[in-house]
C-alpha cells in the first residue's frame, strides 16, 4: 500500500488536484493501490464531491481529514494565527502522526504547488528507519540560512515532499516537541512547518536525490547560474546530481515568486505540461496568468531561455548579484519575523 498525504484550503483545491492527477497518472503502473489522505482545511462539499470524480477511474482510496480536528486534540495551538488560512493548512503536517490512522507507519507528504511526472516507487522503498524523514535540500539563500541560525555545513530541507517515518515520530512523541518549540519561538523561526521540522529533526533527516524535489531556477537553468541567482554559498548538490535531475525529474516544485509558477507564467518551461494536468483533472479555470512581473524579473525571464542569456547571466558579477537577492530575502525575512510577533503565543 502506497501511503500518501496533502493538505489544502478551499481556495487551493484545483492546485491540489492537478497534483493529484499528476500522482496518480504517474503511478498507477507501480502501485496496486494508492492510498490518499487529503488534510482538508474547510474545501467545499462541492470540490471534494469534484475531487472524487476526477479520481474515480484510479485505483485509488481517498480519505478527506478536516484539519479542525487538530485543535480537537487539546494542543492548545487556537492562536497558531487561525485567520491566516494558509499557515494554519502549513501547520496542519505537523500533526498527521495523530490525524492519520494508528496502522499506518510510513507516508509520502506532498505539497499541491507541484506536478508528478515519473514513478515514486523508488523513493517510497527509501529505507528511513533511522530516521524521522527524508527529504531535498532547500534552494535557500545562504545569508538567509545563516539568519535562521544554520551554519553552512548544516542541512535544510524542504518540506514540500517529506518522506515521513511515522512509527518514530510516535515513539519519541514529536508533537509534544513541535508544541513546545512553536510556543517558545513563534517570533523566531521562518517557513512555518519547515522551520520547525529542520530545527526539531536536524541530524535525523535523510537526504534523498533532488529529482524528487526540483526546485526553481534548477528547473530550466544551468547549475552555476541557478546556485548563483539562489546565491547558495554553503554545502549542495553537485552539478552532476543536479544536472541529472534537470534532465529526470520526477518532483516539480513551482514554489516561491510567480514567475516560478506556471499557471502563472505562460513563458515557464513547463506551462505546457501543467495545462495538459489541468485539462485531464477539469481544473483549467484554476490557470490565471499574471502580467505584473517587475521589469527585473522580465530581463531574468528573457535572459534565461537561451545560452546565449544564460551565458550572460554567468558573467554577471556575484557581489551585485547577491546584493538584490538578499535585500529582497531579508526583508522578505523580516517580515515574516514581525508578523510572527504579532501573534506571539
Amino acid at each position: 500500500m502506497f501511503n500518501v498525504v496533502l493538505a489544502s484550503n478551499n481556495e487551493y483545491s484545483s492546485f491540489l488536484c492537478i497534483t493529484l492527477i499528476s500522482l496518480l497518472e504517474n503511478n498507477k503502473n507501480d502501485f496496486n493501490d494508492i492510498n490518499v489522505f487529503i488534510l482538508s482545511d474547510g474545501i467545499t462539499n462541492k470540490n471534494i464531491n469534484k475531487i472524487k470524480d476526477v479520481v474515480n477511474e484510479y485505483e485509488c482510496s481517498l480519505h478527506f481529514i478536516k484539519t479542525k480536528n487538530i485543535e480537537d486534540l487539546n494542543f492548545h495551538i487556537a492562536s497558531l494565527d487561525r485567520d491566516n488560512i494558509i499557515s494554519f493548512t502549513t501547520y496542519s503536517r505537523l500533526f498527521i502522526s495523530s490525524l492519520l490512522p494508528k496502522d499506518i507507519d510510513k507516508i509520502l507528504y506532498l505539497d499541491c504547488d507541484s506536478l508528478i511526472v515519473d514513478s515514486l516507487k523508488q523513493l517510497w522503498d527509501e529505507d528511513i528507519s533511522d530516521y524521522y524523514c527524508a527529504g531535498v535540500l532547500d534552494c535557500c539563500n545562504t545569508t538567509i540560512q545563516e539568519m535562521l541560525g544554520y551554519s553552512k555545513e548544516d542541512k535544510y530541507v524542504n518540506a514540500g515532499v517529506l518522506l515521513i517515518n511515522l512509527k518514530k515520530w510516535r515513539e519519541n512523541n514529536v508533537e509534544e516537541k513541535f508544541i513546545e518549540f512553536i510556543k517558545d519561538n513563534q517570533n523566531r523561526f521562518y517557513q512555518h512547518d519547515q522551520g520547525v521540522i529542520n530545527v526539531i529533526f536536524k541530524d535525523k533527516i535523510k537526504i534523498i536525490s533532488p529529482k524528487y524535489n526540483l526546485q526553481r531556477y534548477f528547473q530550466y537553468m544551468p547549475y552555476f547560474v541557478s546556485r548563483k541567482f539562489c546565491c547558495i554559498e554553503h554545502e549542495y548538490y553537485s552539478k552532476e546530481i543536479m544536472d541529472d535531475a534537470r534532465k529526470n525529474p520526477i518532483f516539480l516544485h513551482f514554489c516561491a515568486a510567480d514567475v516560478f509558477r506556471p499557471w502563472k507564467n505562460p513563458d515557464h518551461p513547463y506551462a505546457e505540461l501543467y495545462q495538459y494536468y489541468a485539462k485531464l483533472s477539469n481544473s483549467e479555470s484554476a490557470i490565471v496568468y499574471s502580467t505584473k512581473f517587475n521589469n527585473k524579473l522580465k530581463l531574468f525571464q528573457l535572459l534565461s531561455k537561451n545560452k546565449f542569456g544564460n551565458f550572460i547571466l554567468y558573467l554577471t558579477p556575484y557581489f551585485l548579484v547577491k546584493k538584490v537577492v538578499n535585500k529582497s530575502a531579508v526583508k522578505e525575512l523580516e517580515l515574516e519575523f514581525e508578523k510572527a510577533k504579532q501573534h506571539e503565543l
